[in-house]
């Protein structure tokens, strides 16, 4: 989903809003984290946890090379690092939410 929506050309992201661009890249890297996460098998070790953010980080670098040949659309360090913080962010997030939650072995029967 993430690379159809940065295919799009000349995409209008409102300027009204200092830094809107990061905040959509944030967000949308954010979802990703959350996702990652949740695919994650339990438990999740730290070497586990930093391997997906090393793949994240190389599939947003890879999105941002990949926009550079899109029409309207430039590649960007700091759209990547926006990309890393949000996907960072919402993988740790959502792991240190998941681990509070009961597991199935928990549940009454």
């Amino acid at each position: 989903m993430i690379l159809i929506l940065t295919s799009w050309p000349s995409p209008q992201v409102s300027t009204k809003v200092a830094w809107s661009d990061k905040i959509v890249h944030f967000s949308v890297y954010a979802v990703l984290g959350h996702l990652v996460a949740r695919a994650l098998a339990a438990p999740r070790s730290r070497a586990t946890l930093l391997a997906a953010v090393a793949g994240m980080c190389v599939f947003g670098m890879l999105d941002e090379v990949h926009q550079a040949w899109i029409p309207g659309r430039e590649a960007s360090i700091a759209d990547w690092m926006a990309d890393l913080l949000g996907a960072t962010v919402g993988l740790l997030v959502s792991h240190h939410l998941l681990s509070l939650a009961p597991t199935r072995q928990d549940l009454p029967t």
